[in-house]
């Protein structure tokens, strides 16, 4: 009887193991909640003062007689085109040769050195010591990357900087076979900037900040286990 449970539970000890070297669940790789979500409610939730209301001829959209409208104040929105193209190419290379040799002999040694001789006919005094050595290295490395990344992101002015400058915040997150993919975007631009149909380019943002990733089970599937992983780091070959 206690063979059978020793046997069960060893036997389960074993399925949780390999359930461990298994891909990790999905809702480790879903997309997660934005967590600048209060900060763009708040942002579109901020009154304007309606100038028409106290009697005024122009109004507060931004848009005039001679200029388009575009995002100027807290909760307006602006398109941003995002095109990114990153590459990168670094070749090292390292040459090393070094030699060294070193002899030593014996001329006189009050006629030790004669008798030693007579005694070891093999032995050479004026050679006593005769060292070489001689060491070289090469080595060559090479590494490359290139990234590209073309979307378009619709983002919410959540601060307006006392020389104008604006901060906005983007996120859009689309679900196809309930496959999450999620662009996040942030970042600091100027009205200048804006063109007419209300849209900058990503490249004439500051401190641009740009996230792409998904979730689901492919997301999952493309990572190991945690006990792989952990094994992995420590496996000493």
């Amino acid at each position: 009887m206690k063979q059978k449970q020793y046997a069960i539970g060893l036997g389960l000890v074993c399925i949780w193991m390999l359930s461990a070297c298994a891909t990790t669940t999905p809702s480790s790789y879903e997309v997660k909640t934005d967590k600048h979500l209060d900060l763009v409610e708040k942002a579109m939730h901020v009154q304007k003062d309606n100038h028409v209301a106290s009697g005024s001829l122009w109004n507060n959209t931004g848009a005039t007689m001679f200029t388009d409208p575009k995002a100027h104040a807290v909760g307006d929105l602006v398109t941003v085109l995002v095109l990114e193209n990153a590459s990168a190419t670094r070749n090292l290379g390292t040459n090393k040769n070094t030699s060294s040799a070193h002899k030593t002999g014996v001329k006189a040694s009050m006629g030790l050195a004669a008798a030693l001789a007579a005694k070891n006919p093999t032995l050479t005094p004026s050679t006593g010591i005769d060292l070489s050595d001689s060491n070289s290295f090469s080595g060559t490395g090479q590494t490359s990357n290139s990234d590209t990344l073309t979307a378009s992101v619709t983002a919410v002015v959540t601060e307006v900087f006392a020389n104008g400058n604006m901060r906005i915040m983007g996120r859009r997150q689309v679900t196809i076979n309930q496959q999450p993919q999620e662009l996040t975007f942030m970042g600091v631009i100027r009205a200048n900037d804006i063109t007419s149909n209300n849209t900058i380019p990503s490249s004439k943002v500051a401190q641009a900040v740009i996230g792409y990733g998904g979730g689901g089970e492919l997301a999952s599937v493309a990572h190991a286990g945690w006990l792989s992983q952990t094994l992995s780091a420590i496996w000493p070959f």
